[in-house]
């Protein structure tokens, strides 16, 4: 039988839960280098250490047990949450969700976990500045599309709204031009590809390629369209539920929304989408007439 460590992660220390002569035993150690020493002190080598994704807070545990050539597994906290909703349980402590943890690495089969190579941490690092420096963006428009319609301004408030504005504009161009030359320079090849697909320009293919890890994680269109969010889903019970259909919104939100705007350039100069779009289009106006005609009623 296979050895689980339960481990749920915080800011600053970690709860551990796994199992000796059929006791479980539980610990806490300090998130710390310290800290993981004694972890590895106190657990057997062999076991299969098994954490949540909790964001950056996880990294160093994880990364530092995958270096000393321990089994690591980091999962879903979404897929843990539903496996504790279906045990029912009740409890929320650290103490607990290390124990639910350690219940879900010993009855659910899972994937070893592996940290990516070190170019590509370093594109989603700077990625993600991308994504808050856009948001940002977004933000300050908003606010000065609201600062046009007051009937008093202040000068001090337009002239740092436009010094902003322009820094913004600059970090974001500086930004795009990075990721742009790191993509070229470790997926050259590859970002061609990409840009040679009618609709899609260099931003989504950047994107594309970040968040794919160079498209080495899927082994099959489907995984990558669940990962995307774009996967269609069937809404039906019975003979009464005939719910409409619809995509999985569960995955990469940006991505989606970059590869939402190249569709509409796509249903004009890509033959391929041009001909799934005019399909789906004579199939959506036929299914139509049929469920409000006369005859139908």
């Amino acid at each position: 039988m296979k050895v689980v460590v339960g481990i749920d992660v915080s800011k600053d220390w970690f709860d551990i839960a796994w199992k000796e002569n059929d006791r479980i035993k539980t610990q806490r150690f300090d998130s710390t280098a310290s800290g993981i020493n004694q972890l590895m002190k106190a657990t057997p080598a062999d076991a299969i250490y098994v954490m949540e994704a909790t964001g950056v807070y996880h990294a160093r545990l994880a990364v530092t047990l995958f270096e000393t050539e321990r089994k690591v597994a980091v999962i879903n906290p979404l897929v843990i949450k539903r496996y504790g909703q279906m045990r029912l349980s009740r409890v929320k402590t650290d103490t607990a969700d290390a124990s639910l943890i350690l219940s879900y690495g010993e009855n659910v089969e899972f994937m070893l976990w592996k940290p990516e190579p070190h170019h590509i941490q370093e594109l989603k690092v700077a990625q993600g500045w991308l994504d808050d420096l856009t948001e940002d963006m977004t933000r300050l428009s908003n606010r000065g599309h609201a600062q046009s319609y007051l009937v008093v301004r202040s000068t001090m408030v337009d002239r740092q709204f436009l010094r902003r504005k322009e820094q913004l504009k600059q970090d974001i161009t500086e930004c795009e031009a990075h990721l742009e030359k790191q993509v070229k320079k470790h997926f050259a090849e590859l970002y061609k590809l990409l840009n040679s697909i009618p609709s899609i320009g260099s931003k989504t293919a950047t994107q594309l390629i970040i968040s794919t890890g160079g498209f080495t994680k899927f082994i099959s269109i489907k995984q990558l369209s669940a990962y995307v969010g774009v996967s269609p889903t069937t809404y039906e019970s019975g003979s009464s539920v005939r719910g409409r259909g619809g995509i999985a919104k569960m995955g990469q939100g940006r991505l989606r929304q970059l590869l939402y705007l190249c569709s509409w350039t796509a249903r004009k100069c890509n033959p391929s989408c041009v001909a799934l779009y005019e399909r789906l289009q004579a199939f959506a106006v036929a299914t139509k007439k049929t469920a409000y005609s006369p005859e139908f009623a």
